[in-house]
């Protein structure tokens, strides 16, 4: 089979013979493979000279440097790396001619997918000197990976058009920082079990979040799980779509959505909300009826209200009622 082309290695053991024979396969057909698969985690083939290889999905879960393993960087068009743990290191792209430097000359789609339970360590020394670059990057995941100001500069300096990224807000403020003229959607998902600090947290997403107005799809998820998520202090401005799994005061998420100017699409999870809250929301929406507060414009089109399960209410608002104050009947009228 010397035209091979395409190679998926998955094992349900991971034995040193077992580890032996796949590295074989992926030797001998190294030379013609455009997609690379492996599955088989802590192991990475000898790929060197692996010229026309385009697509690479791997696990990295125990993955240990050894050294002269190199994966030729130039040709590849996909990469996505999984399960990265802290001993993770980018000098696997780099060649012994170009020991300082790696160049992803034609990758569109880079997919970083780390530990959650490792994420707190120091990830990705800023002690080293090797230099990324990536010139045709316009897709970017990155989950529970903590990368340097360095790589993250020559992240953003490329023509990056979609961004999705779940983690501390902090190290999303790193890559908000950078000018992002290109860039069109803009993913970040939150979680409580990272963020310790809910004034940092609101201090970092205020400042994120005020600085999008150039982009088109700002998403923003929030999962808060069995904690109180405090809306009263939240300005994001520029968020277009929101999504929150938490418990909170369904009021200030009314009256943080009423500064969301942008937003076209709210997804609420009732599961944790309580009945008592939405409550008092309803009696100080009506209390407001007769203010100018009421009228204030809204470009939300859909809200979910999502039950678990599977089970949900969508309600699409009419062009002729997008005000704030009919959003919130029309939340109320299904969620009461």
């Amino acid at each position: 089979m010397p035209n091979v082309t395409r190679l998926k290695l998955e094992s349900a053991t991971e034995d040193d013979v077992m580890v032996d024979f796949l590295a074989e396969i992926a030797f001998l057909y190294r030379r013609n493979m455009q997609k690379f698969e492996c599955l088989v985690e802590g192991y990475l083939p000898q790929l060197h000279d692996a010229e026309k290889l385009k697509h690479i999905d791997m696990s990295l879960c125990n993955w240990e440097f050894i050294p002269g393993q190199y994966i030729y960087p130039s040709s590849l068009k996909y990469l996505r790396m999984r399960s990265i743990n802290v001993k993770f290191d980018w000098s696997i792209f780099s060649s012994a001619t170009q020991p300082h430097n790696a160049c992803f000359d034609q990758l569109r789609s880079l997919n970083l997918h780390g530990d959650i339970r490792e994420y707190s360590k120091r990830m990705f020394n800023e002690e080293i000197t090797l230099a990324l670059e990536f010139p045709a990057l316009e897709f970017l995941t990155i989950r529970y990976i903590r990368l340097t100001p360095k790589h993250i500069k020559s992240i953003m300096l490329g023509p990056l058009n979609q961004l999705e990224f779940s983690g501390y807000s902090f190290d999303a403020l790193c890559f908000v920082k950078h000018k992002h003229t290109r860039l069109k959607k803009l993913t970040l998902n939150f979680e409580r079990g990272l963020e310790h600090d809910d004034a940092k947290f609101v201090t970092n997403s205020n400042f994120i979040f005020s600085n999008t107005s150039k982009i088109a799809n700002v998403n923003c998820n929030i999962v808060w799980r069995s904690v109180w998520f405090d809306f009263s202090n939240i300005r994001w401005k520029h968020v277009t779509h929101l999504g929150v799994h938490a418990s909170f005061e369904f009021y200030d998420l009314l009256r943080a959505v009423r500064g969301m100017t942008r937003l076209t699409s709210l997804v609420i999870s009732m599961v944790h909300l309580e009945e008592s809250s939405i409550e008092r929301a309803v009696k100080r929406v009506e209390e407001e009826k007769g203010t100018g507060l009421a009228r204030i414009p809204c470009k939300v089109k859909t809200v979910v209200l999502d039950y678990g399960n599977g089970y949900h209410n969508v309600i699409n608002l009419r062009a002729d009622r997008q005000d704030w104050f009919s959003m919130a009947e029309a939340i109320f009228s299904l969620s009461v």
